[in-house]
């Protein structure tokens, strides 16, 4: 299998409670869902090597994203992860 950046290569569900509150440049910061963890692949080689990282798979109206996959589609963000209250 041929590997390209921002490809979702495994995801598992998150724990119940995750959010990611994300903030783009004009815009009202959004709190969103995070549904799973996703490993993406960051980088490629020419021999077919896969660097990947975690990125937290969120909901934002109504389409699954992972960070890498919002900012290439839909722009420029930040984002910070809130942990499950106890």
């Amino acid at each position: 299998m041929r590997y390209t950046r921002r490809s979702v290569v495994n995801l598992t569900p998150a724990e119940p409670g995750w959010d990611l509150e994300l903030s783009r440049p004009g815009v009202e910061a959004v709190l969103c869902p995070v549904i799973g963890w996703a490993v993406v692949v960051v980088d490629t080689t020419a021999e077919g090597l896969a660097e990947t990282a975690i990125e937290p798979a969120f909901v934002y109206d109504g389409a699954v994203f992972t960070p890498a996959e919002f900012a290439n589609t839909i722009g420029e963000l930040e984002y910070q992860l809130i942990e499950p209250e106890d």
